[in-house]
């Protein structure tokens, strides 16, 4: 897959993709990794690949900086909206006002880069995509994505919506989960 060169967003509620098509996105991606997880569970010939962690999953770093970058972007714009209304934007202020704009900016471009890796990296383990699923599930709103880009332009000219990227990926890591137990 082509690497990311530049993720889009938009500060709107509404995005090009349609709620029904997002949510069946999510919802094939997420019942994918159920059924794995499920058929891994109950099913004694099961591959071992698909039951068995093929080493450290790094998705959970992934989470955990994703987690991190949302919660300072919103403590970025808490703090602007704080003093906008505190006492405006006139005079003085102008300056300060700037630097708090700019410190918003540059959270929400770090979200967003964090976001574009949330949805790029792709799980090692079924727990690992469970995980992901279990993160990223309440962020595939009705009529935004909070904490995600709207979507990702790659350097081979191509781009991708973040629902269907995030279904692809899913999909290759549990290809790659089944693939393992072949060369096993």
């Amino acid at each position: 897959m082509a690497k990311a060169t530049r993720v889009y967003t938009t500060q709107s509620i509404s995005t090009s993709l349609d709620p029904t098509r997002r949510r069946f996105l999510a919802v094939a991606a997420v019942a994918s990794a159920v059924s794995a997880s499920t058929l891994a569970g109950m099913a004694p010939n099961v591959p071992q690949a698909v039951t068995v962690p093929i080493g450290p999953d790094p998705i959970y770093a992934v989470i955990e900086a994703h987690r991190k970058a949302t919660r300072e972007h919103i403590e970025a714009v808490r703090i602007q909206f704080a003093y906008e209304e505190e006492g405006g934007i006139k005079g003085e202020r102008r300056q300060e006002y700037n630097r708090l704009v700019a410190l918003t900016n540059a959270a929400n471009d770090a979200m967003d880069e964090a976001g574009c890796s949330l949805v790029n990296t792709g799980p090692t383990t079924l727990a690992g995509i469970l995980a992901l699923c279990r993160y990223i599930k309440p962020l595939f709103g009705e009529t935004d994505q909070p904490g995600l880009p709207e979507n990702i332009e790659y350097d081979d000219g191509t781009s991708a919506y973040i629902p269907e990227e995030f279904a692809y990926v899913i999909g290759r890591a549990i290809e790659e989960l089944m693939k393992a137990e072949r060369r096993s």
